[in-house]
């Protein structure tokens, strides 16, 4: 965060590595894979989570995320870097925004994960 806003690495004149932009690419053949039996869209790095409703609104207006995230692009990032397929893969067990509204359910998203990953395993039976 800058006096003029949000400034990406990019813009400062450091790359991510091979790609261009702020977007860790996954691999594509995990995407399409994943994407017949998930949900998919992007989830927004960042190095505190939303604590208010107008930094969750500032990260999907600045991102489009559907989700934050703390460790899966740097997962994704170094797997890239190795040349090993990955993709991040994620249950939401909480919301964002005002800690007091904030809602955790830590049960639901291991039981979403569960079923979303016995999903795939059974398409690929």
């Amino acid at each position: 965060i800058s006096p003029t806003g949000f400034t990406n690495l990019g813009s400062m004149g450091f790359s991510l590595g091979d790609f261009e932009g702020n977007a860790v690419p996954v691999d594509e053949r995990l995407l399409e894979d994943f994407g017949r039996h998930l949900p998919i869209g992007p989830i927004a790095t960042v190095a505190t989570c939303s604590g208010t409703d107008a930094a969750a609104a500032e990260v999907v207006r600045r991102t489009g995320a559907l989700a934050e995230a703390m460790e899966g692009a740097a997962v994704v990032h170094a797997a890239r870097r190795l040349r090993v397929s990955a993709i991040e893969i994620r249950a939401i067990s909480n919301t964002t925004g005002d800690r007091k509204l904030q809602q955790w359910d830590i049960q639901a998203g291991l039981a979403a994960m569960a079923a979303a990953m016995g999903k795939v395993l059974r398409s690929q039976s």
